[in-house]
């Protein structure tokens, strides 16, 4: 059956989920702050427009002909977090305030905000330790698209770790580092999830109806170090460089378990990191 479906913010995810969801026949709405790209949104949805998070009259349009509704919304500097994230989630309470007609909503955030647990797993009950002002805003966005839920919502939430796959290729990053100092001793781990993942569990989540919070990351979780060791060695490229005199911009040492999205039924395709 085809069920009419917007996207808010047509990134590298967005994209990728507009084309599936164009290809098994639904009705989708793709949306983007930048007009250049609205012929390229024209080829994976039926309509696209240009939104920005506070234009209320433009999101009245879209919770009203839409039945589902993914926020893949990004910041393009830390700057504009809060209006892209924030303000964007209190202007859907307001809204489903006023309007009465509940949705389903699927928004992705980031495992970030669980900041650092000294390398120990974290699931979903772990405290939210995080504690610059980008992740206080990023939590405070979880609080208020779950609030949604007394108002009759269907949302789901998922915590993305970094996201790989084609057009962001691991041997790239390691091929862009050479010559480069990389902060830290690399010995933080690492928390990913394949591109085809993230929209199969995105999918998954709107097919079953999924509510609450859910951890987005593969199996694996080598050291930065080894997974940038293992990369080099693979296709003979110089070892990356570390100083652990320099300050690193990692968002805390934690492995994130993904064991809640899995006992949901969801089956990853690539459980274990991908060396391109």
């Amino acid at each position: 059956m085809q069920t009419p479906i917007a996207i808010l913010g047509c990134g590298y995810i967005g994209m990728e989920a507009a084309a599936l969801w164009h290809k098994k026949g639904h009705f989708v709405t793709a949306t983007t702050r930048s007009p250049e790209r609205l012929p390229e949104l024209s080829q994976v949805a039926q309509k696209s427009l240009i939104f920005k998070g506070d234009d209320e009259d433009a999101l009245i349009s879209l919770i009203a002909a839409n039945d589902t509704l993914l926020v893949s919304i990004a910041a393009d500097c830390p700057e504009q977090y809060e209006a892209a994230y924030l303000q964007t989630a209190k202007l859907f309470r307001h809204l489903a305030l006023e309007m009465e007609m509940p949705r389903q909503l699927i928004y992705l955030g980031s495992t970030s905000v669980y900041g650092d647990h000294k390398g120990l797993w974290v699931d979903e009950q772990s405290e939210l330790r995080a504690t610059s002002d980008q992740a206080k805003i990023l939590i405070e966005t979880e609080n208020t698209y779950l609030s949604l839920n007394e108002l009759g919502w269907t949302v789901c939430v998922f915590r993305l770790a970094e996201i790989y796959g084609p057009g962001r290729e691991l041997s790239k990053r390691v091929r862009q580092l050479e010559g480069h100092l990389m902060p830290g001793s690399g010995e933080q781990y690492t928390n990913m999830i394949h591109k085809t993942d993230c929209v199969g569990a995105i999918d998954y989540a709107r097919r079953h109806h999924l509510e609450g919070v859910f951890n987005l990351a593969d199996d694996d979780h080598p050291t930065r170090k080894a997974l940038y060791d293992a990369i080099s060695h693979k296709f003979q490229l110089p070892l990356v460089r570390w100083d652990p005199h320099l300050m690193g911009l990692r968002t805390g040492d934690k492995r994130v378990s993904n064991l809640t999205i899995k006992k949901e039924g969801l089956v990853l395709r690539h459980p274990h990191r991908l060396l391109d």
